[in-house]
């Protein structure tokens, strides 16, 4: 945690993907398919039955051990959604 935060305070936009010299850029999907998969992931509808259950303990609980956080993070960025994790970020705000 210390390292991100002392990265945090050292690098300018550090939580936005534009204007962040140490992120890579990359071409999210930005199509209907993308926020109707968006949509399902938030609501726990993918399919996955780990990614759901995470998602549905968040919606109720409010909060999910880390790494079901990562989990869930990884599948929206990584998995069969390729969504920008900036918007994954404001889903756990």
């Amino acid at each position: 945690r210390e390292f991100y935060y002392v990265c945090s305070a050292y690098t300018p936009n550090y939580d936005k993907m534009e204007g962040n010299p140490i992120c890579r850029q990359i071409p999210w999907g930005e199509t209907s398919h993308h926020s109707e998969m968006l949509e399902a992931w938030q609501e726990g509808r993918t399919g996955y039955p780990w990614i759901d259950a995470c998602m549905a303990q968040l919606r109720l609980e409010g909060h999910i051990h880390h790494l079901a956080r990562h989990a869930v993070a990884c599948f929206l960025t990584r998995g069969d959604l390729w969504v920008s994790w900036e918007k994954g970020a404001l889903w756990f705000e």
